[in-house]
């Protein structure tokens, strides 16, 4: 279990200003799944109310859930505690991508009746396979990472994200081309996996309702590294902007390549490519200019918190939406919960989630408000929780 640091309940800093370390106890030790969905949640008078954190804690992506996590404990230590119950983080591993995992960890947070809610699963398997039983079981699971477009497609009553979907992704791009870019002809390249796919799919389609032509669409295969004869008859093409949905190396690559051939049309990337590491220091000199979308970036006082807890500045992606959902759940368990006599915290489900659904917060990634299917409402980019990045000397730099 992960308790939030003693050194938490220094951090008057202005981005903590309600910081409180509040004690944490343990909760009881889940071992199954109920097989009868219990519709009122219970925190027993003097017991700490728990929130789970569903992410991968091993393997090639650790590092991503271990910010989670970080985020995660800075948001409770920022909120401090709910009618008078400390709040306790639970991380389980789930594998990532992996589904058998994802479900055994479900299985387990469910079985706590004192669980306010779960924050994950981390990716996008792990929550196609968990998002059902957390579903059955009325239990709130809000994804800080998993941008698929059909998880919440489901009709599920108690899913929710804080972050954004991969076809409000591809649109935000789709329109900053027509509109800011004044680009009239794409090249619309993927990489044959889905998240490349689905963001490839859905910016030509919206490209072309916006008056756009695409006039050709690619694929670069993971692993491919000689990008030269790809960048070579995009120059001779022409196009106003040629768009790259997929990840490093490739993304680095190609715009390397392209600079090779000088072509001198406009770049747009995902937020797959936002790395200083993988992208930047790859690309070199031919970045500048590069259009890429992804989340906020963390401010000034978030890292230095985060520096000040953890040795370390976060990075990796989706920190913030991390602690915007831990927030969102707490203000919402806040605003539903009642105090019983005996001092027990009783909190009804349903309830919860239309309280969630209701409510509208400032959150680090900015306004914070669901719809129907518990994805982010919203008009601007910035209210979808994307933000817009050109490379200018070598750094990534909001242009909206």
């Amino acid at each position: 279990m992960s308790r939030i640091p003693a050194v938490l309940a220094l951090c008057a800093a202005a981005l903590l200003t309600a910081c409180d370390s509040g004690g944490a106890g343990s909760s009881a030790t889940a071992t199954a799944t109920p097989s009868v969905r219990n519709e009122t949640i219970i925190v027993p008078a003097g017991k700490p109310l728990v929130i789970g954190l569903s992410a991968a804690l091993s393997g090639e992506q650790m590092n991503l859930g271990i910010d989670l996590v970080a985020a995660a404990e800075l948001a409770i230590g920022r909120f401090g505690s709910v009618r008078g119950h400390a709040i306790e983080l639970t991380p389980r591993d789930d594998g990532c991508n992996d589904p058998e995992k994802a479900v055994d960890v479900a299985s387990l947070f469910i079985a706590d009746t004192a669980l306010a809610g779960v924050i994950g699963p981390m990716c996008t398997l792990g929550a196609q396979a968990a998002n059902t039983r957390y579903e059955a079981a009325g239990v709130i699971h809000i994804s800080p990472s998993a941008t698929r477009i059909d998880l919440s497609e489901q009709g599920e009553q108690f899913f929710f994200r804080t972050v954004w979907r991969d076809d409000v992704q591809a649109a935000v791009q789709a329109t900053y081309a027509r509109e800011q870019l004044a680009a009239s002809t794409a090249i619309v390249i993927g990489d044959g996996e889905p998240y490349g796919n689905a963001l490839a799919k859905e910016f030509a389609t919206r490209f072309e309702s916006d008056g756009g032509r695409v006039v050709s669409e690619m694929r670069i295969a993971r692993g491919t590294a000689n990008l030269a004869p790809l960048a070579r008859q995009i120059a001779e093409a022409k196009p106003d902007v040629v768009v790259f949905e997929g990840l490093n190396p490739e993304g680095a690559l190609l715009v390397k390549a392209l600079g090779e051939v000088a072509y001198d049309g406009h770049f747009i990337g995902p937020d797959g490519l936002l790395s200083a590491r993988d992208f930047l220091a790859t690309a070199g000199p031919a970045a500048e200019g590069v259009i890429l979308t992804g989340g906020a970036s963390p401010g000034a006082e978030f890292v230095a918190v985060y520096q000040a807890l953890y040795q370390r500045p976060p990075t990796t992606p989706f920190a913030l939406q991390a602690h915007d959902a831990v927030t969102a759940l707490l203000k919402a368990v806040d605003t539903a919960a009642t105090v019983e006599a005996d001092g027990s915290l009783r909190i009804d489900r349903v309830r919860l989630a239309a309280t969630l659904r209701e409510q509208r917060f400032a959150g680090l990634t900015g306004s914070i408000t669901f719809d129907e299917k518990g994805d982010r409402r919203g008009e601007t980019p910035t209210e979808l929780g994307i933000t817009v990045y050109r490379v200018e000397n070598g750094a990534f730099r909001a242009v909206e």
